[in-house]
């Protein structure tokens, strides 16, 4: 992470060196550029002819000149004249200056690095956001869909979230993603939990793709997407664990266990192709199943000493959620 950031900041760097202005070329550029505009002149559709007179209008309006320095000749030693007898003696000797006669020809060395630079230097901004693009994009997949199935459930809690807010009414207490210790001693997360008068009701959630083949007896049930099939745990089973939880949270007696039911709420994405108990529904519906009870069975101040015990527990989530991630991927090291 800390890698992909710092080539980031890198890249947003140079960005922003290379799009500070408009470069202007050197007048040796700039002069094979219109060179190339002048061969090109009777085929003005051509992409030669386009792109050296557009780089010549927005790089060449105030070409570099090269910088004046005196002319050195490697290969041709310099000649002196002895100093005259009247000279003083401090005089320095003199430099002949290169005519053609005492010269010979110097061979012209063509910079080609710093020519194909000049030519591609208009589009080093376009290469830098595409790189940019790329880690930027790289690193959204990763954050979000490194676990596409932890992706897609808390898609599916949120969703039903919204729909215990807005279509349960009001005496009906909401709690999500609650992480409870079990009578065992290790910790279990739960996905949605209410409390009520007429009973406590303990929803898993599932967002599932496909044909679902199961049954209550069935310790594993079979998703079948086109011709992809793989099996899970029996939601059932898994949310069994989490009722249990709850009774050791909130310290029912076994008569007052009969009250905490088991709910498995399923996305619009999956098709339920076996029969199965009413308490494996969708999540438009989970709404409907607690309200399909009507019978008092907690009296007001149950409800308080609940409410009371699991407000103390959502005091240290922070800590369980940590326990709890290390308890599934094991202890980091």
């Amino acid at each position: 992470m800390r890698v992909m950031l710092s080539v980031i900041l890198l890249l947003l760097v140079l960005l922003s060196n290379t799009t500070s202005a408009q470069q202007q070329y050197t007048e040796a550029t700039c002069l094979l550029l219109q060179q190339q505009i002048d061969r090109f002149a009777a085929q003005p559709e051509s992409r030669y002819y386009r792109q050296a007179q557009r780089d010549f209008n927005q790089h060449c309006q105030n070409p570099i000149a090269a910088p004046a320095k005196p002319l050195v000749l490697s290969n041709v030693p310099p000649k002196t004249i002895a100093p005259s007898p009247v000279a003083s003696s401090t005089t320095e000797p003199v430099v002949l200056a290169a005519t053609p006669e005492n010269t010979a020809a110097v061979p012209f060395k063509l910079d080609m690095g710093a020519m194909m630079f000049s030519l591609f230097q208009p589009y080093i901004p376009y290469i830098v956001i595409f790189l940019l693009a790329l880690i930027l994009f790289r690193l959204v997949f990763w954050l979000l869909f490194a676990n596409q199935a932890q992706f897609l459930g808390a898609m599916a809690e949120r969703q039903l979230h919204r729909v215990l807010l807005k279509r349960l009414p009001e005496g009906y207490q909401h709690y999500r993603n609650l992480v409870l210790q079990t009578a065992q001693g290790d910790l279990t997360e739960i996905d949605h939990l209410v409390l009520s008068r007429f009973g406590i009701f303990v929803v898993e959630v599932k967002n599932y793709r496909g044909w679902i083949f199961g049954s209550e007896q069935q310790d594993y049930w079979t998703v079948q997407h086109f011709r992809r099939k793989h099996r899970f745990q029996s939601p059932l089973r898994q949310n069994h664990k989490h009722t249990e939880a709850v009774k050791f949270a909130l310290g029912l007696t076994l008569q007052e266990s009969t009250q905490v039911h088991s709910v498995v709420a399923f996305s619009e994405r999956a098709e339920l192709k076996t029969v199965l108990p009413p308490n494996v529904c969708f999540i438009q519906q989970v709404p409907d199943f607690i309200q399909q009870l009507t019978q008092p069975c907690f009296s007001d101040d149950q409800l308080r000493q609940f409410t009371a015990k699991l407000n103390l527990t959502a005091s240290a989530q922070s800590a369980m959620r940590k326990a709890h991630k290390q308890q599934i991927t094991g202890p980091q090291r």
